[in-house]
């Protein structure tokens, strides 16, 4: 009877605990992050609509019962689920979605987990990217990157950088990278009319194994752009609104000008110019002294407003943004202003077997640009203008363009170049449109759980309208005015459309069986793009009735002459590509992974055969950190090793637009009609071609280390690469009688880029209690270009003779006169021979290559994050070393040329004579200053460390939040720019170009933002 009684009460028991764990509790807990709770977290039990949110203090409550499953989601965080147990707290520690972001790795056309990538790249998440004050989004990458050199190269609003990865690979041909936005590769980079802020990551790919999928133009790197999308969960809507505001700046030059008592010294004593023309009291007693920098260059005003919308539901999600910014340029005239539309969504069906995106973006940009720099057009650059104007001519001599041209007919050589200019700013304009629409979308459905289709169809235009107006009766106008011609002046209106249409068809299979994981891809893809031009130019405007860009007040052609008739040309030029590729992806135990792709290009730049190209890749990775005998090893957290060897292709035969090398081809001859070829009549222009052109091909191996230590404390990346470019595209010389001097062809000449790169991070700080965390992290590159191969002398010349790419050289290496300093005894300039005696005249034989390039050595970037109970400070230091290039503002300074007509520097009153010998400007009569020009007397260091970036802001607590709308608010004040350490004197030490003259400087920029969300 006990018996019975006990197995009654135990039966009793079992059921009475199963209805316990049947039923509902309340579930507590706080939901936090690194900076502590976080309030307005959606708790969600899945597969219901029920839910709450957590309260100011990050804390909740919600009614669940054992089994259930909890999703807390919250918008820039990741989602994170925790199963309903026993205990009935369950606390919970979010990651945002930078975090997140570093444990994925893009490998090709795929996302892989960073453990089982074998690829080498670098991700930056929108944390860095959003609310910098650059209108390019790319030069916010500036020094985050190993590997990775960009340069802003003019501080023209919204122009593009230039970006080198790895070193130059070819010498003629295109050396961009590919730009690959949310799966479209568009081979676009112009980023004026794209909003940073709407981006969420950027990565860079470097190695084989992350560029051969791309195989015909993933030679120079990929750029893969990721923009922003809302999560799917709980049925919310969030907005966020950033504003800033800032002022920007010219960074002043190291040079020492010559006041105007100082020049019209010099003049005095070289005998020209107004100064020899002034007695020593007259000159002591000159009180104009103008300073054209400070009038052609201006402190710059930056505006910028961000509104963003995310809508989350079970299956569909969207991010809307809308943004306006508005920047000044810091040199008169220039200018952009930009508005963005953008709409992601997302969506999936109830069984999630179907996914879809459609990412849909609009950008409008007005870009005024200031013209002809660069180069000695003294009537049309503003910068030289501004440079070497002399101090003593007065803008007030200015009173219009009859005046102008006035002052220049009665003043000797170009001194009224100041004067020109300003009659510029005020009788010219002009204006870029740019209209640029994106649409990328991606679809894909799983037949079954291990088998899954794919297709994305992705299209861009970009519609530009470009005018500039050269007023009628403006200084230029009357200057260039013919005999009898009454109208002067003209207008060009160009416009330019570009097509870019992308379609990848793709199968994917992955299957683990045991301890074994396969991945294979299958893929089409074709790429279509297409350019249209129309260029008009009217010749001859009426003044009174001309209205710039409307085409009202043309003169007309009369007939009895040809001043007026417009002048017209137009363009149509397409390329194609199409696409064979596929790839195989292996994994063992999580320890070993191998990884290999194969891609069958065709390009339409060729012809037949050499149309197509074959390029592939294999990697490989050792996860070390999971094997047995590294269980003893505690503090090693992540050790992984990884390789990869692989082929690409270049099919960009020269340099410029994805256009550039298309009409004509370079693959055949062209015949076309030319005006004006012999005594006035109409002939042949003939283009020749070479039909065996084919890819240039870049072979490139990697070796690299990941690593994190002491619980992620330490953490970094290490990489060896060796790249090699073959089949270089080059103009070879042939004979003259053939009817041209050279033609395109592929040669045997190859440029092998090798080097090293290492990323560190390093939490010096990480005290949550506290709320204090301070993280260091620093990145750099050593690479070394070198040229082989060429036949013949083993040189090739460029810049009439200035450069050589040389067999053990660089490319495009200075090829000049080694400067000695200058003679006491006659003030001449000294040069030092090939037998290494001083000579004052050199010879050819004596020139030699200067062992430096324009392309820096070393380069990359440091810097630290420190965040104190919502205070936050964050650097950004970038550094370039053994680079080195001609600075031509100097050298215009220092050219006796200019005494009489420009400023030059004051150094020239310290010149040789013959009661001053000991100095080091030479003798302003000395017989051999031409010489200068092509020696190294001006090539100098461009080595440099800059602050790039500094911002100093608060997180407003939540403490003070509660009784508000808001969930987040923060101000934050930042600087660009703000201090360089170089010995480079010219105005902006960063360029990627051979030599500096008369460019546009990078300003220093500083900007105050606020950021609310709710």
């Amino acid at each position: 009877m006990r018996s019975k009684f006990k197995w009654i009460f135990s039966l009793l028991l079992a059921l009475s605990m199963q209805f316990a764990f049947a039923q509902e509790r309340t579930i507590t807990g706080v939901v936090s992050d690194a900076s502590g709770p976080i309030p307005g977290v959606n708790v969600l039990i899945k597969g219901t609509s029920s839910g709450v949110q957590t309260d100011f203090d990050g804390r909740y409550a919600v009614k669940a019962k054992t089994g259930d499953v909890l999703v807390f989601s919250f918008v820039g965080m990741s989602q994170s689920s925790k199963t309903v147990g026993a205990s009935n707290t369950i606390n919970v520690s979010m990651q945002d979605d930078a975090k997140v972001l570093a444990e994925v790795v893009v490998q090709g056309y795929r996302t892989v987990t960073k453990k089982s990538a074998v690829v080498s790249d670098a991700t930056v998440s929108s944390k860095t990217i959003e609310n910098r004050p650059n209108a390019n989004a790319i030069n916010t990458l500036q020094g985050q990157l190993a590997g990775v050199n960009i340069t802003a190269s003019t501080g023209q609003p919204g122009a593009k950088s230039s970006v080198v990865i790895r070193g130059v690979g070819t010498i003629t041909g295109n050396s961009d990278p590919l730009y690959v936005i949310d799966g479209f590769p568009s081979n676009s980079d112009n980023f004026r009319s794209i909003n940073p802020n709407d981006i969420e990551s950027t990565s860079v790919l470097k190695d084989a194994a992350a560029i051969a999928e791309y195989g015909n133009r993933g030679s120079n790197g990929v750029i893969v752009i990721k923009t922003k999308r809302a999560k799917f969960g709980e049925a919310k809507t969030t907005f966020r609104v950033s504003s800033q505001y800032g002022v920007g700046e010219l960074q002043k030059p190291k040079y020492s000008y010559a006041n105007s008592n100082q020049l019209l010294r010099i003049e005095k004593n070289f005998g020209s110019g107004l100064g020899a023309t002034l007695t020593d009291a007259q000159i002591d007693a000159f009180d104009i002294n103008t300073n054209w920098v400070d009038y052609f260059f201006t402190q710059s005003n930056t505006t910028s407003h961000n509104i963003s919308v995310e809508n989350s539901s079970k299956n569909m999600s969207s991010y809307t943004s809308l943004g306006y910014f508005d920047q000044q340029g810091i040199l008169a005239t220039t200018g952009l202003k930009r508005f963005t539309l953008r709409n992601n969504i997302n969506g999936r069906s109830e069984n999630e077997k179907f996914k879809y995106q459609v990412n849909t973006s609009f950008g409008f940009s007005k870009n005024n640009e200031a013209t002809s720099l660069g180069d000695g057009a003294i009537n049309r650059n503003y910068v030289l203008g501004a440079f070497i104007s002399a101090p003593y001519v007065s803008p007030d001599i200015y009173t219009g363009p009859r005046s102008a041209l006035d002052y220049y007919n009665n003043t000797p050589g170009l001194l009224a170049t100041p004067i020109m200019l300003v009659d510029k700013l005020q009788q010219y304009k002009n204006q870029t449109d740019e209209v640029r629409i994106d649409v990328a979308t991606d679809f894909s459905y799983d037949i079954t759980k291990d088998l899954t289709v794919r297709s994305r169809l992705n299209g861009q235009l970009l519609d530009t309208r470009f005018f500039q107006s050269e007023f009628p009766n403006s200084f230029n106008a009357l200057l260039f005015q013919a005999a009898g011609q009454t109208f002067t002046g003209f207008e060009d209106i160009n416009s330019r459309r570009e097509w870019y249409y992308n379609n990848l068809w793709q199968i994917n299979y992955g299957k683990t069986l045991g301890d074994h994981t396969f991945n294979v891809n299958a893929n089409m893809e074709y790429n279509h793009s297409r350019l249209y031009t129309n260029n008009y130019r009217q010749r001859g405007l009426i003044e009174g009735v001309f209205v710039p860009n409307t085409g009202a007040g043309y003169a007309a052609d009369t007939g009895t002459n040809d001043f007026y008739v417009p002048q017209i040309s137009a363009r149509n030029v397409r390329n194609d590509l199409i696409s064979y590729f596929g790839s195989f992806d292996y994994d063992f135990k999580g320890k070993y992974g191998i990884v290999g792709s194969v891609r069958r290009d065709g390009s339409s730049r060729f012809v037949e055969s050499k149309q197509w190209g074959t390029f592939y890749s294999v990697g490989g990775r050792w996860n070390i950190d999971e094997e047995a005998f590294m269980d003893n090893l505690t503090f090693i957290d992540v050790l992984k090793l990884r390789g990869s060897y692989g082929t690409v292709g270049n099919q960009r035969v020269v340099g410029g637009d994805a256009f550039a090398g298309i009409q004509p081809p370079r693959f055949t001859d062209v015949y076309s009609i030319a005006n004006n070829a012999y005594n006035g009549g109409t002939g042949y222009g003939i283009n020749f071609g070479f039909p065996e052109l084919q890819w240039e091909t870049t072979t490139q191996w990697n070796a690299g280390l990941d690593f994190e230590l002491f619980k992620g404390r330490l953490r970094g990346s290490v990489d060896y690469y060796n790249r090699a470019t073959s089949q270089l595209f080059l103009d070879n010389p042939v004979t003259s009688t053939s009817g041209t001097a050279n033609l395109t062809q592929n040669t045997n000449v190859t440029v092998t880029n090798k080097g090293l790169e290492l990323n560190l991070g390093y939490d010096l700080i990480r005290n949550q209690e506290k709320e204090i965390t301070l993280t260091v992290r620093a990145n750099g590159s050593r690479n070394t270009n070198v040229v082989s191969d060429i036949q013949g002398t083993g040189q090739i010349f460029a810049g009439a003779g200035l450069y050589v790419s040389e067999n053990g050289g660089s490319i495009n290496e200075p090829f000049v006169f080694h400067y000695l300093g200058v003679n006491p005894v006659n003030g001449r300039l000294l040069f030092e021979d090939a037998a290494g005696n001083p000579t004052e005249n050199p010879v050819q034989a004596d020139k030699r290559r200067a062992g430096v390039n324009y392309l820096p050595k070393y380069q990359g970037g440091f810097g630290f994050d420190l965040s104190v109970k919502g205070f936050f400070v964050s650097t950004l230091f970038t550094y370039a070393y053994d680079v080195a290039r001609f600075d031509s503002d100097l050298a215009n300074l220092y050219s006796v040329g200019n005494i009489g007509q420009f400023t030059v520097t004051d150094d020239l009153l310290n010149a040789w004579t013959a009661t001053n010998t000991n100095t080091d400007v030479p003798s302003l009569n000395a017989g051999n200053l031409g010489l200068t020009g092509t020696s190294d007397r001006f090539l100098r260091d461009a080595s440099y460390i800059r602050m790039r970036n500094v911002q100093v802001g608060y997180n407003v607590p939540q403490k003070f939040l509660k009784n508000t709308f808001l969930t987040a608010m923060s101000f934050s004040l930042q600087g660009e720019n703000l201090l360089t350490f170089t010995k480079w004197e010219g105005f902006d030490v960063e360029s990627s170009r051979t030599a500096d003259v008369y460019q546009y400087p990078t300003p220093r920029l500083y900007t105050f933002g606020v950021d609310v969300k709710f």
